[in-house]
């Protein structure tokens, strides 16, 4: 019985000068092996690009899409108003959803494209997500939105190749998202 009665006097005691360190300011807390995990998943988390955590087929096409516009130069009136036509009309969004979709999109690029150049990590999270009809869509997409302007630059010839080479798709199709 003594035995006992010492060993919770001695867990008691520890408790307490854990207590008073916390109370003190000194963090004890990466002892804890379940919280430590817990913040070293959020630090992956937090400290990842968001583009590479983009997980719909729509919103990767699309932010593909305004990278090879965005390729030649700042977007124009008429690029930002056929980007609008092409969300509503191929992913079958309103006009709201389609301004929020691509506000989201160039916000998320900011002024840096070459963030998309690493299509499989881009497409890595969905990839799964895309039908093949889908994957066939998005590449007519692309390159309609590459030729809005008259020939492909080197950059968006690789982006379509590279994109192409993902799905290992050759021809065009027009099938719709929805």
């Amino acid at each position: 019985m003594h035995i006992i009665l010492s060993l919770l006097g001695i867990v008691v005691t520890i408790l307490i000068l854990v207590n008073r360190l916390s109370e003190n300011g000194i963090d004890i807390g990466w002892l804890n092996p379940f919280a430590w995990r817990r913040r070293r998943d959020w630090s992956k988390k937090f400290h990842v690009n968001p583009i590479y955590a983009i997980t719909s087929p729509m919103e990767v096409t699309a932010l593909i899409m305004i990278a090879l516009v965005k390729s030649e130069g700042e977007i124009s009136r008429e690029q930002k108003a056929e980007l609008l036509t092409q969300f509503t009309n191929e992913f079958k969004l309103s006009s709201e959803q389609a301004a929020e979709l691509l506000s989201s999109c160039l916000f998320i690029l900011k002024d840096d494209i070459d963030q998309v150049l690493d299509i499989r990590k881009l497409l890595a999270p969905n990839k799964e997500g895309f039908s093949s009809d889908q994957a066939e869509s998005a590449l007519s997409l692309l390159k309609h939105m590459a030729e809005l302007d008259g020939q492909r630059n080197s950059f968006q010839q690789k982006m379509i190749e590279s994109f192409a080479q993902s799905f290992n798709l050759q021809q065009q199709s027009s099938e719709k998202w929805n």
